[in-house]
């Protein structure tokens, strides 16, 4: 890449991960918190929810404010997935496209270029499922293990 490109070549399709990724995070972020709000306030959960030990006076076993991190940011991880995946291809594909041709697209162009040749959805979400399958999971452990550790460390630093 730096040979054939030189520096500037290093940083193709960073505009495209940046318009994917600040979306992706503010997004994931909101959705978690509001996903563990809701559950926490929740007295349907029985004793799998915050709500049932703090009504009673107890703090809740790790097990449970980490199993509520678990399936809130699986769900806000999902979302986040469905609502940024035609930024994540466009990024891939302007990646490829620069080494092999030396494309200079832009990322709108790129989305104009997809839709017109292979459809909105069929174009844009083209990989949505698998990259679904790939981050809902890995962000629910990411923020599992964050919160458990939190816990875990709680009083020693």
């Amino acid at each position: 890449v730096l040979r054939n490109q030189g520096p500037l070549g290093l940083y193709r399709g960073l505009s495209a991960m940046i318009i994917r990724d600040v979306p992706f995070s503010a997004l994931y972020f909101l959705g978690l918190e509001t996903f563990k709000s809701i559950m926490s306030e929740s007295s349907q959960l029985g004793s799998w929810g915050v709500h049932h030990y703090r009504e009673n006076g107890m703090k809740p076993p790790a097990s449970v404010e980490v199993l509520q991190s678990f399936v809130s940011g699986a769900a806000s991880g999902a979302i986040a997935v469905v609502l940024t995946t035609p930024f994540d291809l466009v990024k891939t594909r302007r990646q490829v496209a620069s080494q092999r041709e030396g494309v200079k697209q832009s990322t709108f162009g790129y989305m104009r270029q997809i839709v017109q040749e292979e459809g909105l959805f069929a174009g844009l979400w083209r990989g949505n499922v698998i990259r679904m399958i790939k981050v809902a999971p890995g962000t629910a452990i990411m923020i599992s293990c964050y919160e458990f550790g939190k816990r875990f460390f709680e009083g020693v630093m």
